[in-house]
């Protein structure tokens, strides 16, 4: 079994990169981690693993000279209107990991003979950029809840876009974007196809 020894051991390793490659260079020590990594239990080995994640997230999110947040609201997306948060968690050279959570829908209409409930939708989102400096291809996918009176229903969408952001904190700003969001799958079969998105922010 793994002592706390050993884990510390490997925790400290996680957070210093530069001693990775002496550790390779040393088949004795390498084989002792891996042996004892092989005996341990399943709970030791998600706990490196959860670890080596923080590790990662962290040196992700060390940088201070750029913006990590976005808001912006935007048109189509599924829907009329949107409005979302957008979270950086991952930073590395040509690519950025990212996350948002969105809120958006079309206004119903109340009146006779229509009487059409609001359709609203909540819409969580896991991509990545792929560019350098201020514009991107953005490839994600977005599952969506969606509440239409009496019904609820789930999407899930892809995106494919191109955006203008810069994250530098002195040029930081004006973000921009807009792009394809077409259905891959979907649990009802809604009259609403609003495949094509555009989007205006801020970064901070």
């Amino acid at each position: 079994m793994l002592s706390y020894a050993h884990v510390r051991y490997l925790r400290n390793l996680l957070r210093k990169p530069n001693q990775i490659q002496s550790l390779y260079a040393t088949s004795c020590v390498n084989t002792n981690v891996i042996s004892h990594f092989k005996k341990t239990t399943v709970q030791f080995k998600l706990l490196l693993i959860l670890e080596l994640l923080n590790v990662t997230l962290t040196y992700g999110q060390a940088r201070t000279d750029i913006t990590h947040n976005v808001i912006y609201i935007g048109g189509g997306r599924q829907g009329l209107t949107y409005i979302k948060y957008e979270r950086l968690v991952m930073y590395k050279n040509w690519t950025q990991t990212i996350i948002n959570l969105g809120y958006g829908g079309i206004p119903g209409d109340h009146e006779p003979p229509n009487n059409t409930p609001r359709h609203n939708i909540i819409a969580p989102e896991l991509g990545q950029l792929i560019g350098k400096n201020v514009i991107f291809i953005e490839i994600g996918i977005e599952p969506a809840i969606n509440f239409f009176g009496s019904t609820t229903y789930t999407d899930l969408n892809a995106i494919l876009g191109l955006r203008y952001q810069s994250r530098t904190r002195q040029f930081g700003g004006l973000f921009f974007q807009v792009g394809y969001n077409p259905r891959l799958y979907f649990t009802y079969k809604s009259d609403i196809d609003a495949p094509y998105y555009f989007g205006l922010g801020l970064n901070f």
